[in-house]
């Protein structure tokens, strides 16, 4: 993640600089990725009136290239102090161990995605 003004506009660079034929052929493999983690947060977490549960979503980010994974609404205001815990509750973690379990494979997912479009494009005449 970009943490000053240079990197973000060396990031935006990068971006641009990928084809739209290469982001079209990578999307798939991060809506995949983004709803692996949404499946696997969702059965992670505790359950009382599964208003917890029925909030944990994906999104759009910030680029077209971007998913985020959240937890919480109206509803379930609670969600973070349900993943860290509190003073006077313990943490019940489930996004970060759903990532930390989903992680590799999502992340080579996205690579063989991005190899496979960036061949085939290289490949065309």
């Amino acid at each position: 993640m970009a943490r000053t003004t240079e990197q973000l506009a060396r990031l935006n660079a990068r971006f641009s600089a990928v084809s739209e034929t290469v982001r079209q052929a990578v999307m798939p493999a991060l809506d995949q990725g983004a709803d692996q983690l949404v499946t696997a947060a969702k059965h992670l977490a505790p359950e009382d009136d599964g208003d917890l549960t029925d909030s944990i979503r994906k999104e759009d980010g910030e680029h077209p290239l971007q998913r985020v994974v959240k937890a919480g609404d109206d509803k379930a205001f609670y969600a973070t102090f349900t993943e860290f815990g509190t003073a006077k509750t313990p943490a019940q973690p489930f996004i970060f161990p759903a990532y930390r379990l989903h992680r590799k494979q999502i992340e080579n997912r996205i690579k063989r995605a991005i190899s496979k479009a960036v061949k085939a494009e290289w490949s065309r005449p």
